[in-house]
């Protein structure tokens, strides 16, 4: 049998042959562009990246950043009150002085800071519950001890005699200085009467002006419980 090639005339298999060359040349010119386009393709590209894209380097070596926290604003802090206060304790107590308390503190504080009040303290006499204040003064009076009196006031006299008379009888304002006091003011201090205010002026006259207070103990009749009944209404300048 003949085969179909066999039976064709040469024009055909002229032709043929012309087809099957232009066929192959085809596909080997399309199997050549298309492995020019595949290799001038960058991977960024193949794997649908655009290379003009930013990528984000992150180094791994150093720690991360801590995220900032707001933070509210603070309020303004308010000056804190003070922490003691000064007060100064006389009179009947075991250590008259200064001290410094506690705010909050009370009279009977203050007196129990300067040693407590003494066996003739009249307590009585003070609120010892009373919130103390600084700068203060707390004086702890004795028993029997009167407040200084108030000036007296003299009604003006119409005999020109009498006026020298009620001015000496004018209750003078405690403290009175012990050099320059008069008899009449010496005797209105409680408990001294005409003989014990001559002598302490006959002492001064003596002895010259007196150095302090306490030198009254060296007039005859006055002793240490006299003296400390004396003390509020006298001084010495």
């Amino acid at each position: 049998m003949y085969s179909l090639w066999e039976k064709l005339e040469k024009r055909e298999k002229a032709s043929l042959v012309g087809v099957y060359a232009a066929s192959l040349a085809l596909v080997w010119t399309l199997g050549y562009g298309w492995g020019r386009s595949s290799s001038a393709s960058s991977p960024m590209q193949v794997a649908g990246v655009s290379p003009q894209s930013s990528v984000e380097v992150i180094d791994l070596s150093q720690p991360p950043k801590p995220e900032a926290v707001p933070t509210e604003p603070t309020a303004p802090t308010e000056p804190t009150p003070s922490a003691e206060v000064v007060v100064h304790v006389s009179g009947a107590v075991k250590r008259a002085g200064v001290y410094r308390l506690a705010p909050d503190s009370r009279v009977a504080d203050a007196i129990e800071q300067a040693g407590g009040a003494t066996q003739n303290a009249d307590l009585d006499a003070l609120n010892l519950a009373e919130p103390i204040q600084d700068g203060q003064k707390i004086h702890v009076p004795r028993k029997g001890e009167v407040s200084a009196p108030a000036v007296a006031s003299v009604a003006p006299s119409r005999s020109p005699r009498s006026a020298p008379q009620a001015a000496a009888a004018a209750t003078p304002q405690f403290p009175i200085n012990l050099n320059t006091a008069t008899a009449e003011q010496l005797e209105a201090i409680p408990g001294i009467g005409p003989v014990l205010a001559q002598r302490i002026i006959e002492y001064r006259q003596t002895h010259g002006r007196f150095q302090s207070v306490d030198e009254l103990l060296e007039v005859r009749g006055i002793g240490p419980k006299r003296l400390e009944n004396m003390r509020p209404y006298v001084v010495v300048k």
